[in-house]
């Protein structure tokens, strides 16, 4: 394999792991540094029926965003090893394309979360969230970055 064929994997390989960790910022890490569903949890006025409706909606998605996340872990590690292991260009062009579309099904499913989370908050709710979200939902790495 040439210099150049490594550094365009290197650079894809980077850029998977890169949109990998942006991935991990939503739902599946609130609770370790804050997040929208823990931040949707803090808002002040939500009625018991919608704090009902937002804990279901958390406990539904759990488990498929549990397994996402690891589904990622598993090929990120893979890719790692391949890379390591000096693996073939089409090795490691399946493990990453197949991270890439990993990130992309996480993108889409926070998406998804959030147009449910939007259906029950209010209007001032939600722009009361997007605040929130516009601080990283108080974590200290600081600025915006949302769902």
């Amino acid at each position: 394999m040439n210099k150049t064929t490594k550094s365009i994997l290197v650079g894809t390989t980077l850029l998977a792991i890169v949109g990998s960790a942006s991935a991990f910022a939503g739902p599946g890490y609130c609770n370790k540094r804050g997040g929208p569903m823990q931040a949707v949890q803090q808002l002040n006025n939500l009625t018991i029926e919608q704090r009902d409706q937002l804990n279901n909606l958390r406990n539904t998605q759990r488990a498929s965003m549990r397994a996402q996340k690891d589904a990622m872990s598993d090929n990120r590690d893979a890719l790692r090893a391949a890379i390591r292991s000096d693996a073939d260009a089409e090795t490691i062009k399946k493990l990453a394309e197949a991270q890439g579309a990993a990130v992309t099904a996480m993108i889409i499913h926070r998406a998804e979360m959030k147009k449910k989370v939007d259906a029950i908050l209010t209007e001032e709710q939600r722009k009361q969230l997007a605040n929130m979200a516009a601080t990283n939902f108080g974590s200290p790495r600081g600025g915006p970055r949302g769902w």
